[in-house]
């Protein structure tokens, strides 16, 4: 029964993966779709991004109720977004403060669900102690703006920024322990191609300033992040690409657990910035963060710790 469910998991994650990677479609055509701009296969693109979106709802709550073992505090999130369906039937449910303390509840199990993951889990995860931070900051802030229509204002781009160079040590440390340095090459190569996913949009607007202009329209709509320094849209773009590329890389180096996971809080972390219009954009990057960290292959740190307690207690 073991083995049974651990293979249904991980054909669980693949549709997530599969979900994740719709629904930022999604994201990105709707946001695009007003521009004077003809988007090939737009209806088509659409109703993919659409199907995402409740594959995505269904594989988290699969894999939430599934995983619980490994980190307990998953098995209420996926009771919590199984039955957030129902809040539907009472009228202007979103304005009550029924779901305003249904909002908070889940943010709470889910900052204690990453704190387990970061308990269960090797010393090396304490490098995605920076993508934590980011998610739960902005989780708050989110929450505030629901609660109270206050938002703080601070540099969404270097938050991202600590957060990609602690996954940048993670992926490289992970990858140089987990292969040896001719599988290592290969994996960084490979996963070559993934850069140019943004690259594209960094060429347009690094040398035309109209089309930055735009550019600096629509990418709040589809990342949910306000540029403190419009200028700095390029940094932005280059660091995204390099996102999906180390996403890429740690998947092919045997962990696409963390792969995942940052792809997720990467394409939805800022999006509940001007409050959570969606649930799953607040359950997503929580869920990404606890993927980080749930393959360890040491001794977990709650394990070090109790060590260290008895070291000092003798």
């Amino acid at each position: 029964m073991s083995s049974l469910r651990d293979d249904v998991t991980k054909l669980t994650l693949v549709f997530l993966s599969l979900a994740s990677i719709f629904q930022f479609i999604l994201q990105f055509v709707s946001s695009i779709s007003y521009l004077p701009i003809d988007i090939p296969f737009q209806n088509v693109l659409t109703k993919v991004g659409e199907i995402g979106l409740y594959l995505g709802y269904l594989a988290i709550v699969l894999f939430s109720i599934l995983s619980w073992t490994k980190i307990r505090a998953l098995l209420p999130i996926g009771i919590l977004l199984l039955v957030s369906p129902l809040f539907t039937l009472i009228a202007n449910y979103y304005l009550s403060p029924l779901w305003i303390a249904y909002e908070v509840i889940i943010s709470i199990v889910g900052i204690l669900g990453i704190i387990e993951s970061f308990l269960r889990a090797s010393a090396l995860s304490l490098l995605n102690l920076p993508t934590a931070f980011m998610v739960v900051f902005l989780l708050i802030e989110g929450l505030l703006v629901d609660i109270s229509h206050v938002e703080i204002i601070t540099n969404y781009l270097l938050i991202f920024e600590i957060s990609l160079l602690g996954f940048l040590a993670y992926t490289v440390i992970w990858s140089s322990r987990s292969l040896s340095l001719r599988r290592a090459t290969i994996s960084y190569l490979v996963a070559v191609p993934s850069l140019f996913s943004f690259l594209p949009i960094y060429f347009l607007v690094n040398d035309n300033r109209f089309m930055e202009i735009i550019m600096n329209m629509v990418m709040p709509s589809v990342f949910g992040i306000v540029l403190t320094n419009p200028y700095s849209l390029p940094i932005f773009v280059l660091s995204l690409a390099f996102s999906i590329y180390l996403s890429t890389v740690i998947a092919l180096s045997g962990n696409p657990y963390a792969g995942l996971g940052y792809f997720m809080v990467v394409t939805t972390a800022f999006l509940g910035v001007n409050g959570y219009h969606l649930l799953l954009y607040m359950i997503y990057p929580m869920v990404g963060t606890i993927l980080m960290n749930v393959k360890g292959g040491e001794r977990s740190l709650s394990y070090r710790i109790r060590q260290i307690i008895r070291l000092i207690n003798f």
